[in-house]
């Protein structure tokens, strides 16, 4: 049996809008008779089918912006040209038989993989889709007409919270396993804010297991509980640094819930300023983990070195930088000081 590829079946639905973009087609509503002209406005894509149409280079790369090795997710990126792309894409696949052409050719294809993108893989969505892509003026063009866009189920609902959770029930001391579950109980059951139909009730917090997305909302919120004024439940240390991450995570979340209405100049604010909050407190987090398992293990290691391995501390991400000199092309090596953990936000 011939399963077509994903190039294939999404181009033949992309045809089919694309004929009636121009001209639109007649609809009778009641009594009345309507034209309407079809726009392309999202791609309902997972993480996997995402990355295999727009031909992304891995999970992590990302078709809004350039996503650079070793760089922070906390910095602003910037955005890909669609026409610097195209460019790119064209020189990359051309056929070529002397030697300057070849590391032109050579050049363009590590540039798009320091991109994000793969040249073997080109998505073909401006061949069937022209006048359906919508172009909006004050954001600018957008590589893929800003259809390579992360649903908020996958991205916020779950990643983001599990990001969150994870170092949570890692920063709780098992002594104050108690408490948490104390204050788990005693908390009161969240409410619709329409129909007024209470939540269920989460029985506890510092297990993942069965968490849906919803849950995985709704225990950000009891975290809230937990944590309070001082959060005392958490190690001293990290305290204010775990009530940042939560804060920041809730607005976040309500913003993207789609039950409150806020301006562009509100949501700017909360994707960029809140969310470089939040990705610095995880950063904060897990760099206070990473230091406190190496000091543990390195106890072991000073105590039995047969046994144990000597622990290695968190080392900067190389990324090569090409700088070009008027004789030759140098190859320089520079670092950076940040971890990242995702390139969602910051488009």
């Amino acid at each position: 049996m011939f399963y077509p590829c994903k190039q294939t079946c999404i181009g033949r639905v992309l045809d089919s809008i694309e004929a009636r973009a121009r001209h639109g087609f007649q609809c009778y509503i009641g009594e009345q008779t309507m034209f309407f002209f079809p726009r392309i406005g999202v791609m309902s894509l997972d993480t996997p089918e995402r990355v295999k149409y727009f031909g992304l280079q891995n999970n992590q790369s990302c078709a809004i912006c350039r996503k650079r090795k070793g760089r922070s997710a906390a910095r602003t990126a910037t955005c890909h040209s669609p026409e610097e792309i195209a460019e790119l894409l064209a020189c990359a696949n051309e056929e070529v038989h002397t030697r300057p052409l070849q590391r032109r050719r050579k050049r363009a294809r590590e540039r798009l993989a320091r991109h994000g993108l793969n040249y073997k893989k080109r998505c073909k969505l401006t061949d069937h889709a022209k006048r359906s892509l919508v172009q909006i003026d004050s954001i600018g063009p957008r590589l893929f007409g800003g259809l390579a866009r992360y649903e908020r189920m996958h991205v916020y609902f779950i990643a983001y919270c599990t990001y969150l959770i994870e170092l949570l029930i890692k920063s709780v001391p098992k002594s104050n396993y108690g408490a948490v579950h104390e204050v788990v109980r005693q908390c009161q059951q969240f409410r619709d804010p329409w129909t007024g139909v209470t939540h269920p009730r989460l029985p506890q917090l510092l297990k993942m297991t069965h968490l849906t997305a919803e849950r995985r909302v709704r225990a950000i919120f009891y975290w809230a509980h937990v944590l309070g004024i001082h959060a005392r439940v958490i190690y001293e240390p990290i305290r204010l640094t775990a009530r940042r991450a939560v804060a920041s995570l809730q607005l976040i979340l309500i913003a993207v819930r789609g039950h409150r209405a806020y301006t562009s100049g509100e949501l700017d604010v909360i994707f960029k300023e809140v969310g470089q909050q939040f990705f610095m407190a995880l950063e904060e987090l897990s760099d206070w983990h990473d230091e406190q398992s190496c000091n543990r293990q390195a106890v072991m290691y000073q105590r039995d070195p047969e046994k144990y391995t000597e622990p290695v501390r968190f080392e900067k991400t190389k990324r090569s930088v090409y700088v070009l000199y008027p004789i030759r092309l140098r190859h320089v090596k520079c670092t950076s000081t940040w971890k990242y953990y995702s390139s969602t936000f910051f488009d």
